[in-house]
């Protein structure tokens, strides 16, 4: 028996007519024909007649309440897909790269540059010591200077130390006619001593007390070598320095990721460079009355000063 003759022969049982019951059946089953097999594999639902519909009807309100029960899992599928753009709406910022683009991390990266820009500049300066009391003469850590033009008889000046800041004193000539000489003559500390000792023992100076005079002399440069060997180090570590903080701040990733050890060799820049300068002054030999701190102490001490706020910087920058 097929679903159209049950459900007829369910509403004839009800106690409705023969044609009252086709009537029903015939809503939900339009080509039904009592007592032959419906052909029609799935019913067909038609909207509802206005015509006026017994109360008792079980199997009519299945049928109907089938049809929210099919639409409601489209519903709750539909639902997500509307509710999904306000859930991903909110958008977090991006934060910025670990590495530092603020200004702490960049004014770290001037301090090291300078740092290491005045650490060499102090290596090099030939004015560590000035003497007060001759005008224009001032000593590096391993070189000594004259500046003739303070001479009252400058000529003079040029030919006296170009050869007494000579490499060998009693080989060195003066060029005729001063050709290529300047005014401002360096040389080697060391030779310097070593030609005053020359020069004094040929003028009639004991060897004894020429030899004391030149190991005082000696510990001049000798104080300079060991400081210079220190603010080298320095003068190292502020270039790496240099690199890494360069890279921290780009947000650059350098090999085993060294560039976040970039603070501590700044501050161990800073320190060598200092530590050179007061090596050096403890090193020196009693100093004259009449001499003071030139400007290449001066550039040395600001390049230590330097490096240690730069990896001072990065560390509160980081905090």
């Amino acid at each position: 028996m097929s679903a159209a003759q049950d459900y007829y022969d369910q509403v004839v049982a009800m106690g409705h007519s023969a044609e009252n019951a086709l009537a029903h059946t015939r809503q939900h089953y339009p080509d039904f024909v009592p007592g032959v097999a419906d052909s029609i594999a799935a019913p067909v639902l038609t909207p509802v007649s206005q015509e006026a519909v017994p109360v008792p009807q079980p199997m009519a309100q299945t049928a109907i309440e089938a049809a929210p029960a099919v639409a409601s899992p489209v519903a709750s599928v539909a639902a997500p897909a509307a509710v999904a753009p306000s859930a991903y709406t909110p958008v977090t910022p991006t934060p910025l790269p670990a590495g530092g683009t603020t200004p702490m991390m960049w004014a770290a990266v001037g301090c090291i540059v300078f740092a290491l820009m005045l650490s060499i500049a102090g290596q090099y300066s030939h004015a560590w010591i000035n003497d007060d009391s001759s005008n224009g003469l001032s000593t590096g850590l391993t070189t000594i200077t004259k500046d003739c033009s303070f001479s009252d008889d400058v000529e003079e000046c040029k030919q006296s130390k170009y050869r007494l800041y000579s490499e060998d004193w009693m080989s060195t000539s003066y060029p005729k006619d001063g050709e290529g000489v300047g005014d401002i003559i360096t040389g080697d500390h060391e030779d310097y001593c070593n030609n005053l000792f020359t020069m004094r023992t040929e003028n009639g100076w004991s060897r004894e007390g020429a030899d004391e005079a030149r190991n005082s002399c000696l510990e001049v440069p000798d104080a300079g070598a060991k400081a210079s060997l220190v603010l080298w180090l320095g003068s190292v570590c502020a270039l790496l320095g240099t690199v890494m903080l360069s890279a921290g701040s780009i947000g650059r990733t350098l090999p085993a990721e060294v560039e976040k050890h970039g603070k501590w060799v700044s501050i161990a820049a800073g320190a060598l460079i200092l530590v050179a300068v007061v090596a050096w002054w403890v090193l020196m030999p009693e100093i004259d009355e009449n001499t003071s701190a030139g400007t290449g102490v001066w550039m040395t001490v600001l390049a230590g000063v330097l490096g240690v706020v730069a990896g001072v910087l990065v560390f509160l920058d980081k905090k």
